[in-house]
Parts: structure tokens; sequence; C-alpha cells
């Protein structure tokens, strides 16, 4: 059984059919990466796998059960790390602990052992604004690790880093999610790093927007690495760039 399913989601706005008859899933432990163009409703989609938005039709399930439109049952990190910035570190990754009812003296303890496995020890008394991009969107990723340990939704978490920043923080970020099992859907725009992370990939495209190929990724044995510069490598983005052309 998927851990997070979509069947059928349909989402309009002011009139307008974003997306239609989309249907994904996500297993246990795997990370999966959805493309598409601009406008062809990715965060649209999000906003209803998140529960942020109730859709026209179709359903979400978390684990079998039915959670279309209720808010806070995956975690969902946004571009923009949006940690408060008059809050310390540990405060900020702390939140969604305390936000589940666990008292805040138990949830600061819980976060602070988590630091050092996200790169970020010592820095539990820093302010967002003193800490770098990529340690910020560690941060952040910590935090959307606290709020559920399950399934995490991250709309375009590292496009706002630098390419060496980028590089490092995805070899760091499988490292972490490998070892926690965390399974992880994600968007993305940039079709290297798809491809280089993720275990298969919806391509969407569109008006409205849907689901039009599932590209399961087959390394043959190589590391992410290694795999990046193989022949499979530039098949397998020639193929998504003709789908998206």
């Amino acid at each position: 059984m998927a851990v997070l399913e979509a069947r059928g989601i349909a989402q309009s706005f002011e009139g307008e059919q974003i997306i239609k008859d989309v249907n994904l899933k996500l297993n246990e432990g795997e990370i999966v990466c959805l493309v598409g163009s601009s406008g062809v409703g990715k965060s649209t989609l999000f906003h209803v796998l998140s529960g942020l938005e109730r859709p026209d039709a179709g359903q979400v399930l978390l684990d079998g059960e039915d959670i279309t439109g209720k808010p806070g049952q995956v975690s969902y990190m946004l571009q923009k790390d949006l940690l408060l910035p008059h809050r310390t570190i540990l405060t900020n990754v702390s939140l969604p602990l305390i936000i589940h009812g666990v008292n805040r003296k138990q949830a600061k303890e819980k976060a602070l052992s988590m630091l050092p496995e996200f790169g970020l020890a010592g820095t539990e008394q820093k302010y967002p604004a003193q800490l770098s991009g990529g340690m910020r969107q560690r941060a952040a990723l910590l935090r959307t690790y606290l709020f559920s340990d399950r399934v995490a939704l991250l709309d375009e978490p590292f496009s706002a880093l630098d390419a060496i920043t980028k590089g490092q923080m995805h070899s760091w970020y499988i490292r972490v999610m490998e070892k926690y099992r965390l399974s992880t859907l994600f968007v993305s725009h940039d079709i290297d790093e798809a491809l280089k992370l993720s275990d298969r990939i919806y391509v969407m495209a569109g008006k409205p927007g849907r689901i039009v190929k599932e590209i399961t990724v087959e390394r043959n044995g190589l590391d992410r690495e290694r795999f990046c510069l193989d022949s499979e490598f530039l098949l397998k983005k020639k193929q998504i760039l003709e789908i998206l052309e």
C-alpha cells in the first residue's frame, strides 16, 4: 500500500480548471519528483495533497485513510524557508512539536538532539539572519521532518541555492532521507536534480495539468554522482525535455 496516494484529483480556480484527473503514489522511503512547466498546476496539486485546499473531485489517501481537505496530516515545505526571524533556530525547529501538543521543554530537547544530524550543531541560539542559505534550508527541512516523520512535500526546496551549495545539499539530503526513511514528494524545475535525487519522476503537462508520464530512474548500480555522467541519465533527460516541449 502506498504511504500517500492521489486519486483522480481535479481543481479549478476562478472558473478555470487548473488540474484534472491527477493520480500518483508515494511509497515508503521513496523520493519522488514532480516536474513540469510553470503554470501547469504543481503547486495547486501540493495544496490539495497537504489539505490546504479541498479538490473539486478526487481523494487524497494517507496509509489508506482519506485525508482529503484535512491539513496537518503531512509536512509541507514551501520554496522559502519561512523561518521566524525573531526566534532562535532551536525555537523555530521545535515549533511543529509544540503545535502537536508536546510541552516546550520536551520539544526543545527533541529538536536539540536532532540538530547535529541536520548539520546544525551549535546554531541553536542563533537567529535565521545569522545563517547561510544552505543552513537555513537545513533548519527548514528539520522543522518539516519534526512536523511529520512519515511524509514530506517539498516545493522546490533547493532552487534558491547557488550551484555549489545545491550540490552539497543534495548529497546531505540523500544521506539523511535514506537514514530516516522519510517518504518525500518534491517539485523541481531542474531535470538534472530530479534525475539525481529521485526514485521515480512524474511529468506534468497540459492545460489543465495532468500526469502525462511516470519515469522510473534505474541507476544500474551506479551511485547518484556517477549516474549523472552516464548515458542513461542523458537519455532520461532527453525523454523528459521532449515531453515538456
